[in-house]
């Protein structure tokens, strides 16, 4: 006869071999919204991103583009799929632009979503058609003035439509803006000569740039980017205080697990010091940033903040 202790030890071992085993982060695809067409800045750093992160998680690492509404429909997306550490989306700076100039967004940017990390910055740079008679950002203003009605620029989100309008505000000019779902289909436009000058980032303009197909006029950094030397900064140009960055930046839906996010940010940080992807980031003139989770978050509210003032100086109106 066996004794009771000996058949509670073996229904506890039973009870134990009958849990379900805990599954490890990650355990399935792992998808990274753009909520931009592809072929722009940020889908281009989507991509380099997941085919590093995928031998390193061990799971498939894809890109799902979801363009339109400056970034809100790829985002709301991401708001609503589980948070299980699966899901995320990788926006610019325009996403702190969206609950500014929407009275209603159709999810909360601050309660339905957690920051993983700032990727990477660029400076923004403004590109015409190479054929256009303007070497620098000033050259274009004087074109602009003499022919105020013929002009426009085109933005891709309502961060470089902010820009936009910066420059606007600084010459003198009423350019009127032409908006788009992505970085690609404004290249294009500006390339044909449909609008005249774009705002857009370093990444998404230099394949262009360098095949000769257009001309930048500017860029937004504080000094010169290495990856365009012979570009004049906006601040050179006459523009003071005139320094903007494009930051590229990961969230998941509120509620991830801490350990799911801190996981992501770890291996996006190993990818992005390494230095194979710093030079290929340095090429399209952006930096690695891959700060901390906490620190990230605490990030979030000081560039709010600052797009808030910018946003209200250049009275910049949602369209």
């Amino acid at each position: 006869m066996t004794a009771p202790h000996t058949l509670t030890a073996i229904a506890l071992g039973l009870a134990v071999i009958a849990l379900p085993a805990r599954a490890e982060f990650p355990d399935k695809t792992v998808r990274i919204v753009v909520p931009y067409s592809a072929g722009g800045g940020t889908d281009i750093v989507a991509r380099r991103l997941a085919e590093r992160l995928t031998p390193r998680l061990k799971q498939s690492v894809v890109v799902d583009n979801r363009p339109g509404a400056n970034g809100i429909i790829g985002t709301e997306y991401v708001v609503k799929s589980p948070p299980d550490g699966h899901t995320y989306v990788l926006v610019v700076n325009t996403h702190l632009l969206n609950p500014i100039l929407y009275k209603k967004l159709p999810y909360d940017t601050f309660a339905d979503l957690v920051g993983v990390t700032m990727v990477c910055q660029s400076p923004l740079v403004f590109v015409t058609q190479s054929e256009f008679p303007a070497r620098n950002a000033v050259e274009f203003a004087r074109h602009v003035k003499a022919k105020p009605d013929k002009y426009s620029y085109g933005s891709s989100e309502n961060m470089t439509r902010l820009v936009g309008e910066m420059y606007n505000k600084y010459q003198h000019l009423d350019m009127v803006n032409v908006a788009y779902k992505g970085g690609a289909p404004l290249m294009t436009d500006v390339i044909g000569g449909v609008t005249t000058v774009g705002v857009t980032s370093v990444l998404t303009a230099k394949p262009f740039i360098t095949a000769g197909k257009l001309r930048p006029l500017a860029v937004t950094g504080a000094q010169r980017t290495p990856a365009l030397p012979n570009v004049p900064t906006m601040i050179e140009s006459g523009m003071k205080d005139f320094e903007v960055y494009t930051s590229y930046s990961l969230y998941a839906p509120a509620r991830t697990p801490k350990a799911a996010l801190e996981r992501m940010q770890k291996e996006i940080h190993e990818i992005v010091m390494a230095p194979d992807m710093k030079e290929i980031l340095a090429e399209q003139a952006a930096t690695p940033v891959a700060q901390p989770v906490d620190a990230f978050n605490e990030q979030v509210k000081k560039d709010f903040a600052f797009w808030q003032r910018l946003a209200k100086e250049v009275n910049l109106q949602a369209e």
